[in-house]
């Protein structure tokens, strides 16, 4: 951090890196993906930000690690005995969600300026009143969300060759679920 900013002649850049420096308690990250072909080898799959962090700034950490463990479980469901067909099926019903929520959009690019002439533009547009407008065009340009998830069809207590609570191999429609 030292290095990247050791020639910046703004304002108070230099005071300020040497305190944080200096802080017993400074604390530094950046932002970061994960991006890998596969979510799975041998019978290992990877679920939640070990599989795809989509980054702190992308706001889809706990959405993805939860339809994301879902659709696993439907794939396991579903192909009972086959653990690549399963994590196949899970990979290519999870993947383009993730890759919708990897994207970071212009918002962040503004939050976080590469350049000076972006901090310029940042420090502008954040004394003007456009909170309200860039909302609504979010609004009109967000991606529609994942498709509903499909249901598992749990056993009931006493049901004859089922433990309670233990999931059968099948899908049924959200309609049907109880």
């Amino acid at each position: 951090m030292s290095d990247a900013l050791a020639g910046e002649p703004t304002w108070r850049v230099r005071e300020l890196l040497a305190a944080s420096l200096a802080a017993p308690d400074f604390y530094f990250d950046a932002l970061s993906q994960v991006h890998i072909d596969s979510w799975s080898t041998g019978r290992v799959a990877l679920v939640g930000d070990a599989a795809w962090c989509a980054s702190p700034a992308s706001g889809a950490g706990a959405e993805l690690a939860l339809v994301g463990a879902h659709r696993l479980a439907v794939a396991l469901a579903t192909d009972p005995g086959d653990h690549r067909l399963a994590f196949s099926r899970y990979h290519d019903s999870h993947r383009a969600l993730v890759r919708a929520k990897q994207k970071i959009g212009p918002d962040i690019r503004l939050m976080v300026p590469r350049t000076a002439l972006g901090r310029r533009i940042r420090e502008t547009l954040a004394r003007l009143p456009l909170l309200p407008a860039l909302a609504a065009i979010e609004r009109l340009t967000r991606t529609k969300g994942p498709s509903p998830l499909p249901q598992l069809d749990r056993a009931r207590p006493g049901q004859a060759g089922m433990r309670s609570g233990e999931v059968r191999g099948r899908l049924v429609s959200c309609r049907n679920a109880a």
